[in-house]
């Protein structure tokens, strides 16, 4: 259903928006989880070791689709809450279709370089090599489908149905999870089987989305529509923040570069890593969640000029965030051994990826706070800001590790000991952006007029 924001208990209407949020990106997640799960159980731990090493390209590509889809969603939530519903159907069109051109762009990008990116960029271990490069490549060629996909659930956000893309990825998850057991399993189609399965799933997930957002809301028809002014407002409120995602991805893939390097030293570095890094997803989701939904729950009441709903949501999202993350970490923690073991892997894997897990557990308010302050300031069209804090951080963070490295201060540890240093730094720039104001002024439905 479509959501009103702009009136009602501030911490029960992000709730209750933020929850389908919440669990729509824990089933994305999950379709990386369960290929990990059953190549690392049904095939062996270096297949598994081999679809982990693809894990920051596949985060890098999710990263730009998701970043352009804020624009979108900044768009369309202060459209929806301006009242200026008669722009909304060139919006959502010119939406689909930026999306859907990028997306083409990065699957051709990403077959054609999958091969030069896992061996020279990410320093692959040759043993992995061969089923890395034929896994990542049949992904990158459904890549088209997972940025039509996120322009879909970027627009239902803004009118404030969270639930729709909930059910969307409910089924394909279902299917990915179906899929892969028949691939992996039955056909003995190994990586290449859990990586069919997920294009497979997505494209369903694209159909159905799609079919439901034309028939659900009557003022999306009417047409094929293309705007190239809102298409440049959204490609200037969503670029910044795909950069953002995007260059954090790489950050990740550095991080995956300085695990590999371990690879002759450390055995099992690299599936231990990748497990542990699965894992702290899944709280990375919870934490985004509540961020998305502030998101939205901001780009409607700045368009209604409701900076008092604004604030108080705020201060709703930091207790509701920070005590979900809390509990989770806690769970976590004790339970650390238990849930990595999930991957199928061997006793000194098993151990290391413990390790990670327990560690980023201690750390996981810090990145709740900040990215809580960070979604005030996108909702409020404060992109760029967002961006700088988030950037500046993670060239903190890869300097700090490999420094540390190089200079024998500290061994493959620094791949995870870094990342609280960074969120440190960006909460910091983020706290004394919206302290100061300034992101009032952001706001972007009154600058648009249709063409």
């Amino acid at each position: 259903m479509k959501r009103d924001m702009t009136n009602g208990k501030e911490w029960k209407l992000i709730l209750l928006f933020t929850l389908p949020i919440i669990a729509g990106n824990l089933l994305q997640q999950l379709y990386n989880i369960i290929d990990g799960i059953v190549v690392g159980n049904f095939v062996s731990e270096l297949a598994f070791a081999s679809v982990t090493t693809c894990t920051s390209l596949t985060v890098l590509y999710l990263c730009i689709a998701t970043g352009l889809s804020v624009g979108v969603s900044v768009i369309t939530s202060q459209y929806y809450g301006a009242g200026k519903k008669e722009d909304l159907p060139v919006a959502i069109d010119t939406a689909v279709i930026l999306l859907g051109i990028c997306g083409l762009a990065v699957s051709v990008i990403g077959v054609l370089l999958s091969p030069f990116l896992l061996e020279n960029v990410l320093n692959v271990p040759e043993e992995n090599l061969p089923q890395s490069i034929l896994y990542m490549r049949i992904y990158s060629a459904g890549l088209f489908f997972q940025f039509i996909y996120n322009g879909i659930a970027a627009t239902l956000r803004g009118f404030g149905d969270s639930k729709a893309t909930l059910y969307f990825l409910l089924i394909a998850t279902l299917l990915n999870t179906g899929l892969d057991l028949l691939f992996v399993i039955s056909f003995r189609w190994s990586v290449a089987g859990a990586a069919y399965a997920t294009v497979l799933a997505q494209f369903i997930c694209v159909v159905v989305s799609y079919i439901y957002l034309r028939k659900r809301f009557p003022v999306v028809k009417g047409g094929r529509h293309w705007d190239g002014r809102i298409a440049a407002t959204m490609a200037k409120l969503g670029l910044p923040i795909a950069v953002q995602f995007g260059v954090v991805a790489i950050g990740s893939g550095s991080m995956q570069r300085l695990v590999n390097g371990f690879d002759a030293t450390v055995p099992g570095i690299v599936a231990a890593y990748g497990a542990g890094i699965r894992l702290d997803n899944l709280v990375f989701v919870l934490i985004l969640g509540f961020q998305s939904g502030l998101v939205s729950f901001t780009g409607q009441n700045i368009g209604a000029g409701r900076i008092d709903r604004v604030k108080r949501g705020l201060y709703s999202t930091l207790v509701m965030s920070l005590s979900a993350t809390i509990i989770m970490s806690v769970v976590f923690f004790l339970n650390a051994e238990a849930v990595v073991s999930f991957f199928g892997l061997e006793a000194g894997s098993l151990q290391i990826g413990s390790e990670i897990v327990r560690f980023m557990c201690f750390f996981f308010w810090l990145f709740s706070a900040y990215q809580s302050l960070g979604g005030v300031l996108q909702g409020a069209g404060d992109t760029i800001l967002t961006s700088f804090a988030t950037l500046s951080g993670l060239a903190f963070r890869i300097t700090f590790a490999y420094v540390t490295v190089n200079l024998g201060l500290i061994d493959h540890s620094a791949a995870w000991v870094s990342h609280p240093l960074s969120w440190t730094w960006s909460s910091i720039i983020v706290c004394i952006r919206y302290f100061s104001g300034r992101w009032k002024n952001k706001a972007v439905a009154g600058e648009l007029k249709r063409g």
